[in-house]
């Protein structure tokens, strides 16, 4: 129950951010950033109809295609998001346009526009319109999820052809782009860390810098070389990546011929990243079985 609250609370919350980036930065600037939304632009220049009214409306349909064709627990999940957000764009209608510039109105627009989706989907739902479609695409075609949002968005862009110029087309696609990014960042994680593997001749002396300086959690996995066929042993820690410069430098002040690898991790949980970091045990370094 507390959980279904929490996902409530985001979904309005996303969806009032959304709809105030899209009323104070979009609209006036005739920004058509793709989907049910992008449509409203394009329909509120030809026709001077009101978005949340055409979102609204589109929804309807369009929930009834999403309850027969992708079941009734999507249903369940789009619904909310689905209404609400036509509604937070109709109490957000009033607030004026902060600026007339279409480059900041695409930049800013589209970090607090993808900063309320981002929310939405957080709180287990989606906004409905496209996303719809798409979903439906997904399930009953070959094509990815990717590919149908893709598709489905790139349509909905070009579709601004038909009330604007290709300047404001353009606009909305990098709009589009922005939004996504803030999206993908929000489900990522801001705080980017780096998973660092190291082979060298110097491994106690790096594995008691890990633990006792960096007060990080260090794996050893015994590897063995393809070409020497030497049994060796590599050490696996994951570590902020701010925190890396000194590890790097301290790792070649030990050994300039350390081989270093640092992939990127986007999500880490545990002690030192989701929780809070104590002192390091024994237990915290994992030697191999």
């Amino acid at each position: 129950m507390k959980n279904r609250l929490m996902d409530l609370l985001l979904v309005t919350l996303g969806s009032l951010i959304a709809a105030f980036g899209f009323n104070t930065m979009f609209l006036d600037n005739q920004i058509a950033s793709g989907g049910m939304v992008g449509l409203a632009v394009v329909f509120n220049k030809l026709l001077g109809w009101s978005p949340s009214v055409i979102l609204m409306l589109s929804n309807i349909p369009l929930l009834i295609l999403c309850y027969f064709l992708l079941g009734p627990k999507v249903f369940l999940k789009t619904v909310y998001g689905a209404m609400i957000y036509p509604l937070a764009i109709n109490l957000t209608s009033s607030f004026p346009t902060i600026t007339k510039n279409p480059l900041l109105a695409v930049i800013f627009g589209g970090i607090i526009v993808g900063l309320g989706l981002g929310l939405v989907f957080r709180g287990n739902s989606s906004t409905g319109g496209t996303g719809i479609i798409t979903q439906i695409i997904h399930k009953y075609t070959p094509l990815s999820l990717g590919a149908s949002v893709i598709l489905i968005d790139g349509i909905s862009v070009l579709m601004g052809l038909i009330a604007f110029s290709p300047d404001r087309v353009m606009y909305s696609t990098l709009a589009l782009m922005v939004i996504s990014y803030v999206i993908n960042r929000l489900e990522t994680g801001f705080n980017a860390s780096k998973m660092v593997m190291i082979i060298s001749k110097e491994t106690e002396q790096i594995k008691e810098h890990i633990t006792k300086v960096a007060d990080r959690g260090v794996t050893q996995i015994p590897i063995q070389g393809g070409y020497s066929t030497t049994d060796k042993t590599m050490l696996m820690t994951t570590i902020s990546s701010y925190e890396f410069p000194a590890l790097h430098q301290h790792i070649l002040s030990l050994d300039e011929a350390a081989f270093i690898v640092v992939l990127p991790a986007s999500q880490v949980f545990g002690r030192g990243f989701s929780m809070t970091k104590h002192h390091l045990q024994k237990d915290d370094i994992i030697l191999p079985m």
